[in-house]
């Protein structure tokens, strides 16, 4: 999917709507909008100094499990006089992470497995203790980094946390580090990187794949020597979803990589694996007393590393002690059955403590208000039966804001028997909703403020079309939306063709792109640019006209043929079930087959270039593929290797890590499915293009083992012509004609 364009105005200007003053209820944001300013309370990790922050948002990066990410200026800082918080200077860039999904799905999701592994709310959202145990730690690796790597910037370092008032959330301001996740490396022998524990970097065509195997190996070695297994967890190469945890520095003289991510979204439950990584996760952790696995520490074994490196961890003392205290704060706030057992029962003290963690909690969620909260406190009978009720599927949640919060009960009156209160809260609601619709690309600014004015037709909206996806909400509300579309696809397409510089700014705009991702170096980038006129890029460029031209082919074909046959079904039967399953079937019947209508036409289209250049060399990859369907749109960038292989390793990376990214999870930027991926579209091809030879060959013998058997108990001459023109034209003819014709031509080229 495309960058959704929206208005960051309307967002704010909704915002405040939903914030109506004289509303008894708070509609809390989502996320924030790029140049919000937060004024926030903050504390050092180490030192622990407590001071006032005012951080202003420059960009949203996205959110996942473990919350919400920002990268923001730091516009304002007061310290206690004669302190300071090393790494914290005004005007510089921080990473923020706020411990909350800007999705509510991944929100529900996250918490429902930290409730089934812990009985208790998401600790490193609500609660201080865990917090900062976080923080603490992430403090601690960073120096032990000096111990295993032999610099402190092979971990990202924290400065300080806060709590967020407005998302109801605990947050962090950690270190921005420039880099990016890894080149997709163009390599001739991918098999040399199988040895990855051993092959030296100068011997593989893919050294920071190796590296970056390493290195998270040595993270996930160095975790469990200082007694953080769970959290080696965000390091450990078999999850396939954790590569993106550490980045190639671009900001340090030695371009090292660097460990980033230190906060675990996802509780790991023994009955729900989530990765493959996660079976032999959940294996160690049976074995050393562990049901389920978030982040839970050995402190012990971490006095003793640090014991075993006194020079290192000189000044740290006062970490440890606060990293005690918080840890034990931490866990005595949850319920956490695996580990705490029957404690509870009979430990006053602990039953205590998980009251009030889980208290701490409800008041996050805005389920409670301070004077209910004070009477859950003291435990008891109303204490376990509102816990009790949380367990109920939906109305849970409902009971328990209006038995728990004053405000809540407040709001309901006013909605049942106050008409002016009634069309304040219906419209916040609506323009709380709307700021989500508007940023996921339902719904156009004029469209957002339309309903914005009108809540009761977006209420209406809300509960009928807008449960459909969006391509299919859109297409509801504006059915012009898909002939625009169409108009649009289609003048693409002309202007493509007809329009060199129209060509030469789209080709120069992709490149401009593949730099601001990573997937190019700068140098890579000018090289590229400067290459532009050059006749193989005009002529790719060219044929990528005609590659456009036929993405509509197959589906007009499809549908075509599909509703010929449908009306011969009809004809037949009479029956229009059976007429529209013919139907169904011959369009998905198109959409699978290797060689289509359209790959047809690009492949035909290649052949004729063949024919009119007289000229074999540069299409011996690109005729084949051509007619391959999908794959085909690689064919040109395939070509490319020899002569411009960093212009061929970034158009078909990015091309095919393009398809790669609408996968969740696991198909995030720079995951090992991506490199995966480009592997298979790029290097084995590359690689069996060295050995057509051979597997021409095979294929040969593979025909004649198959069809020649079939020739022999052949009893019709019918079957045999058949059988002997399979055999030659599509089994010996690549080997005999094909192959001696392109490897001549290769040779008068040499």
């Amino acid at each position: 999917m495309g960058k959704i364009d929206y208005s960051s105005t309307l967002c704010k200007a909704l915002s405040q709507i939903a914030d109506h003053p004289q509303l008894r209820i708070k509609h809390r944001p989502v996320r924030y909008e790029n140049g919000t300013v937060l004024p926030v309370e903050i504390t050092g990790v180490f030192p622990a100094i407590s001071g006032k922050a005012e951080l202003t948002v420059d960009k949203f990066l996205g959110g996942g499990f473990a919350g919400q990410v920002y990268r923001c200026k730091l516009t304002g800082l007061e310290l206690p006089a004669g302190t300071f918080i090393p790494g914290l200077e005004k005007d510089q860039l921080y990473a923020i992470k706020i411990v909350i999904p800007p999705s509510s799905f991944s929100r529900w999701f996250r918490n429902t497995t930290y409730w089934l592994a812990f009985q208790g709310p998401f600790s490193s959202q609500v609660n201080h203790g865990a917090c900062r145990a976080g923080l603490l730690w992430q403090k601690l690796v960073r120096r032990a980094g000096l111990v295993k790597f032999g610099r402190e910037t092979a971990v990202k370092d924290a400065y300080a946390s806060f709590w967020d008032a407005n998302l109801n959330a605990y947050g962090e301001i950690t270190e921005w580090v420039e880099g990016r996740m890894w080149n997709l490396e163009a390599d001739e022998d991918i098999t040399k990187r199988f040895d990855w524990r051993n092959v030296p970097l100068e011997e593989t065509g893919s050294p920071e794949y190796v590296d970056k195997r390493r290195f998270m190996r040595d993270m996930v070695e160095l975790m469990h020597d200082m007694g953080a297994p769970e959290f080696a967890r965000q390091y450990e190469w078999s999850t396939m979803k954790s590569q993106p945890n550490c980045m190639k520095r671009t900001d340090t003289a030695d371009g090292g990589l660097c460990a980033i991510d230190f906060r675990a979204g996802l509780a790991l439950l023994p009955w729900l694996p989530m990765s493959p990584g996660d079976f032999k996760l959940i294996f160690n952790g049976l074995k050393r007393g562990a049901l389920v696995q978030f982040d839970r520490c050995d402190l012990a074994k971490m006095e003793a590393y640090v014991a075993a490196h006194p020079a290192v961890f000189a000044d740290v003392q006062p970490m440890i002690d606060e990293l005690k205290v918080q840890d034990r704060a931490y866990r005595r706030s949850l319920l956490d059955i695996t580990h705490h057992g029957l404690r509870p029962l009979f430990d006053k003290e602990l039953k205590l403590d998980i009251v009030n963690g889980l208290v701490e909690g409800y008041l996050a969620d805005d389920l409670v208000d301070e004077a209910f909260a004070e009477k859950l406190r003291k435990g008891g009978l109303t204490f376990s039966f509102f816990h009790l009720i949380g367990a109920v599927p939906l109305l849970g949640k409902m009971i328990r804001q209006r038995w728990g919060s004053a405000h809540f009960r407040q709001h309901m009156l006013g909605i049942f028997t106050k008409p002016d209160y009634f069309k304040t809260a219906l419209k916040a609601r609506a323009a709380h909703d709307l700021i989500g619709w508007h940023r996921a690309g339902r719904t156009d600014e004029a469209r957002t403020r339309k309903l914005a004015e009108k809540p009761a037709a977006f209420f209406l909206e809300k509960f009928t079309i807008g449960r459909l996806p969006i391509g299919l909400h859109r297409f509801c509300i504006r059915p012009s939306i898909a002939w625009n579309g169409i108009v649009a696809f289609f003048k693409f397409i002309y202007d493509f063709a007809k329009d060199e510089a129209f060509r030469e700014k789209w080709f120069l705009d992709q490149v401009a792109e593949g730099e601001a991702d990573g997937m190019l170096t700068k140098e890579e980038h000018d090289h590229i640019v400067s290459i532009i006129k050059e006749p193989y890029i005009v002529k790719y460029l060219k044929s990528m006209a005609v590659h456009f031209c036929t993405i509509p082919v197959t589906q007009i074909v499809s549908v075509i043929t599909g509703a010929f046959v449908a009306a011969y079904v009809y004809h037949q039967t009479g029956d229009k079930s059976d007429a529209s399953l013919a139907f169904a079937g011959i369009v998905a019947l198109f959409q699978v087959t290797p060689v289509s209508p359209g790959s047809l036409c690009r492949g035909f289209y290649v052949v004729y270039l063949m024919i009119r250049e007289r000229n074999w060399r540069d299409y011996l990859v690109a005729a084949p593929l051509s007619f391959v369907k999908y794959i085909g749109y690689l064919a040109f960038p395939l070509q490319m290797t020899t002569t411009y292989p960093h212009l061929a390793r970034f158009l078909v990376s990015r091309r095919a890590t393009s398809v790669v990214h609408i996968i969740p999870v696991f198909g995030e930027h720079g995951a090992l499915l991506e490199h995966w991926v480009f592997d298979l579209f790029f290097n084995i091809p590359q690689i069996m293009g060295r050995h057509t030879r051979g597997l021409l060959t095979t294929w040969m013998v593979l025909g004649i083992a198959v069809l020649g058997p079939l020739l022999a108990i052949a009893d019709t001459p019918k079957g045999i012509v058949g059988l002997s023109i399979a055999l030659v034209a599509v089994f010996i003819c690549p080997r005999l004609v094909f192959y001696p014709i392109l490897s001549r031509n290769k040779k008068q080229a040499t």
